[in-house]
């Protein structure tokens, strides 16, 4: 007769990580949904736990992804399964039973508290900033498991076991819906702080809720011009040209940035089919972009750290779902000529930071000349000149201090925003 949960032998320390994976798989309604990761590890040997399959619906499946994010009672149900019917999962260990037994001790974190307090151990037995800790402590107080506590998880069990092994086999070999194959703008920007991401896509969403297409004509060139300073002696005059790209009615629709008039205009000329346009060399430039998304489109490093930042976001237009989101994607596109007759090659990278800057900027800019009515440049008047007008627009940035160490900084810049005159191809002549 097997033994009660509170009789079973009782040693050793556990750590329970509740983990949002980055994948995606289909949900119960066949949409697809992000399932979220419960992993055991006994720490005394380096045993990761699941639990073998049972007679109720809970525990049918025996596994440790579910498709929502558990609450403390699935939590609690798992680990007690995990106690009384355990399963090996490492490959190590293949074909070793593990015998029934409870822990004495365990350590709790989830996916927004795994690097909390990170070599700091003095800080874990007060923190009850994960859920579960408090959620399953009486619960496990009751089968004779009293140390219950948080404690953070080492980055090698994130990087190389999740993020390494597991996440990979998750999606489908069928997969319609997929992340771009970018990296993450806080893990590959140099200076990119969440203060930062907060106000660009801050800007993004403000620039999705003023619906620029309505007013300024697709790929109609927008000058831009500021001063930056880099620190108290040095500065710099940037200028660049954004035009708004699409229409929500077509579903397709951004923020195109061009580092010189001629490239802008052309740009523009190729989208509305100027005759005489010289479309050589057309695109060599590659230019900046920042187009909106669903969140399945996105890298899930910035799906994480819009959701752990608090980052604003636009609502999708049309949707009934209240929760769909437009994501802003940053990217910069560049076109390397093949040698000796190869192919062109195309790259696809994320923009520097002073180059996501000047995103920020564009997009303030663009949103209070919208609300003031000064900016439109859409019908007859396309093609006629206008401004400049100036627009003051906070900026934060990541700066680095005499110690070498990362910190905030706000600063008010000036704008200068002009629409460019648009010569006719039979006009011929410069732009102005």
């Amino acid at each position: 007769m097997p033994k009660s949960i509170d009789a079973l032998p009782q040693s050793g320390r556990w750590q329970l990580y509740v983990h949002k994976l980055r994948a995606w798989i289909p949900g119960d309604d066949e949409q697809p949904v992000r399932p979220y990761l419960m992993l055991v590890v006994s720490t005394d040997d380096g045993a990761f736990l699941a639990c073998e399959p049972g007679d109720t619906p809970e525990d049918a499946s025996g596994g440790n992804v579910v498709k929502e994010k558990p609450t403390a009672e699935t939590v609690l149900r798992f680990l007690r399964r995990c106690m009384t019917h355990p399963r090996l999962m490492n490959t190590s260990k293949a074909g070793e039973r593990r015998k029934p037994a409870r822990p004495k001790t365990i350590r709790f974190a989830d996916t927004t508290t795994a690097s909390l307090h990170l070599g700091d151990e003095s800080k874990w037995a007060a923190e009850t900033a994960c859920e579960y800790v408090e959620g399953c402590r009486e619960g496990l107080k009751a089968i004779g498991v009293s140390d219950v506590s948080f404690a953070p998880v080492p980055p090698q069990l994130v990087n190389d076991i999740i993020r390494g092994q597991i996440e990979p086999n998750m999606a489908p070999a069928n997969q319609e819906w997929g992340t771009q194959h970018l990296p993450g703008l806080m893990e590959s920007v140099d200076g990119f702080t969440p203060a930062f991401g907060a106000s660009l896509f801050g800007a993004a969403a403000d620039f999705v809720r003023a619906a620029p297409w309505e007013k300024i004509a697709s790929r109609r060139p927008i000058q831009l011009a500021y001063r930056l300073v880099l620190r108290e002696d040095v500065a710099m005059k940037i200028t660049s040209y954004g035009s708004v790209v699409g229409d929500a009615e077509s579903g397709s629709f951004g923020l195109s940035v061009h580092k010189t008039v001629e490239d802008a205009m052309r740009a523009y000329k190729m989208e509305n089919g100027d005759d005489g346009d010289d479309d050589a060399g057309a695109g060599e430039d590659g230019g900046q972009s920042c187009m909106f998304g669903s969140i399945f489109e996105t890298p899930f490093e910035d799906i994480d750290a819009a959701e752990a930042n608090a980052w604003d976001l636009a609502p999708m237009i049309g949707e009934s779902d209240a929760n769909a989101k437009y994501f802003p994607l940053f990217c910069k596109i560049a076109v390397e000529k093949g040698a000796d007759g190869a192919e062109d090659s195309l790259s696809v990278t994320r923009p520097a930071i002073i180059e996501l800057q000047c995103f920020e900027l564009m997009m303030k800019a663009i949103v209070s000349l919208i609300k003031s009515g000064d900016l439109k440049s859409i019908g007859d008047d396309v093609r006629d000149g206008a401004g400049p007008w100036t627009v003051r627009a906070d900026t934060m940035a990541g700066s680095t201090s005499k110690r070498g160490d990362a910190e905030i900084e706000r600063a008010e810049i000036e704008l200068s925003v002009t629409l460019p005159p648009i010569e006719s191809a039979a006009g011929g002549g410069a732009y102005v």
